[in-house]
């Protein structure tokens, strides 16, 4: 057996004593201790790119204190989604998310309590909830931008943030709260996403002072819960939202949940959909500004289906399947979760390799939606590919995947979408957007959940003309 070059290949030597481990290329460069930690820090996408075009669908590269393993490709990509979770974790990877959601929930919980609790989500998803949620996402599009002047100049990377903070807080806690509390519940989720680092990656209780205010907001978040939960059951009042699915869900042995599990449960949800929203109704605008002419084959998508009516019904929003489209190319294009990871528990081999314990895994949906056999001129928008005959995205289940794939594929892709559909149609109808001259819109890797950098300007004019996209 030849001896280690670097610390990591002597790490995975003495875990993997008596055997040669085969490991998967490795990834040429790094620096001492850190390896590759300092350039995936920096701008992940192009580390993990720069793996694929020189090693393929495997490649390691160096971390502090293990080796990551990148798989790309479909076939790579298969496998790292449908192992078992008694071999790779998710728990592992993502213990900075412990604090916000709490001890024994989500990704903290045991798998068997941990498929109960996102089971519960079920309910909160069915199909008399999703009307009630669409019709929100209608009335607060409307409420929001007719508040908008004729024209102006917005950043759309803030409209996004704010406006589907609304939205959330409205599907998550009912209408009255979201009208009296919503700025203090956008201050504390601002306090609580900004602990998310690659610091706290490392050391998520680190006691700095990002790590001190997400623990303060989580608190006062529980507070404000625990009396909406209390309220509705002396009042005997029932919501139509999510908290009044976590309220009447029990496990199976017959508990309910806890305040402190409801908030964290809510929380769950809240960070799997809200941010990922917001940045990509922003790269949304951005790619319509600079696609004008797709942007009126929209507008005509509208004309088609509601005439004269400007009442949206869910049924509506379920037919726009070219703004179907565009929310996934949207997404294909400028996927907010960049790379999804799991730490290996127990050694497997794959396309001739050894993976072995301790190290972590990722797939990247930046990196696999840029691969041409899957996605033929990736560089180009071009959302008739996700419309029949093409499909891109059900042909390429593997292939596709910026909510994940698999069974942990995020049960909130249908919510996303219909919100997502809901505020563009009624932007599609009444504004048109142009870009800004001089801004430069390309992503901002300094994000956990990556958006546009700032600005993120857009010119906008109201429609005067409904059915015309020509400028008057």
């Amino acid at each position: 057996m030849s001896q280690p070059r670097t610390i990591f290949e002597k790490s995975a030597a003495l875990q993997t004593t008596e055997r040669t481990v085969n490991l998967p290329p490795r990834l040429e460069g790094g620096l001492p201790v850190l390896g590759h930690g300092l350039a995936f820090n920096k701008n992940p996408v192009a580390l993990m790119t720069k793996a694929r075009e020189l090693h393929g669908d495997l490649c390691t590269i160096a971390l502090p204190a293990t080796d990551g393993i990148i798989m790309t490709g479909v076939k790579a990509q298969e496998k790292f989604f449908r192992m078992s979770d008694e071999d790779i974790s998710q728990a592992e990877a993502y213990r900075l998310m412990t604090p916000i959601f709490g001890k024994g929930l989500a990704y903290d919980a045991p798998q068997p309590i941990m498929r109960e609790q996102l089971g519960f989500f079920h309910d909160a998803l069915r199909e008399t909830r999703m009307r009630s949620y669409a019709m929100g996402f209608i009335e607060e599009a409307e409420n929001y931008f007719g508040a908008w002047d004729d024209d102006g100049t917005v950043d759309m990377y803030d409209v996004g943030n704010s406006l589907t903070i609304y939205t959330s807080s409205r599907s998550l806690l009912g209408k009255q709260f979201r009208d009296q509390l919503s700025g203090e519940f956008a201050k504390l989720y601002q306090d609580m996403e900004g602990a998310l680092s690659p610091l706290a990656f490392m050391a998520p209780n680190l006691p700095i002072p990002a790590h001190r205010r997400r623990d303060r907001a989580r608190v006062r978040m529980v507070e404000l819960i625990t009396d909406i939960v209390e309220h509705r059951r002396t009042s005997g009042y029932e919501g139509d939202d999510m908290l009044q699915s976590l309220m009447d869900a029990s496990y199976k042995d017959g508990r309910k949940l806890s305040e402190d599990e409801i908030t964290g449960l809510l929380l769950t949800i809240m960070f799997a959909g809200h941010h990922t929203s917001g940045v990509t109704f922003s790269w949304m605008g951005i790619l319509l500004a600079q696609n004008p002419a797709w942007a009126a084959e929209l507008l005509a998508e509208q004309n088609a289906l509601l005439g004269d009516r400007s009442d949206l019904t869910l049924e509506d929003l379920r037919a726009m399947p070219k703004l179907e489209a565009t929310v996934k190319e949207t997404l294909r294009m400028y996927p907010p979760i960049i790379v999804m990871m799991r730490k290996v528990i127990n050694d497997f081999s794959f396309g001739g390799y050894d993976i072995p314990h301790g190290s972590m895994v990722f797939a990247s949906p930046a990196v696999s939606h840029y691969i041409e056999d899957i996605f033929p001129n990736p560089t180009v928008f071009d959302p008739t590919r996700f419309l029949a005959p093409t499909n891109a995205d059900k042909k390429n289940p593997m292939g596709w995947i910026p909510f994940g794939a698999g069974r942990h594929r995020c049960m909130g892709i249908v919510f996303a979408q219909l919100q997502l559909r809901a505020l563009w149609s009624h932007l599609l109808r009444n504004f048109e957007f142009e870009t800004v001259p001089g801004d430069i819109y390309e992503p901002d890797y300094s994000r956990l959940l990556v958006g546009p950098r700032h600005p993120c300007r857009l010119r906008f004019r109201r429609r005067r003309d409904k059915r015309s996209f020509a400028a008057a």
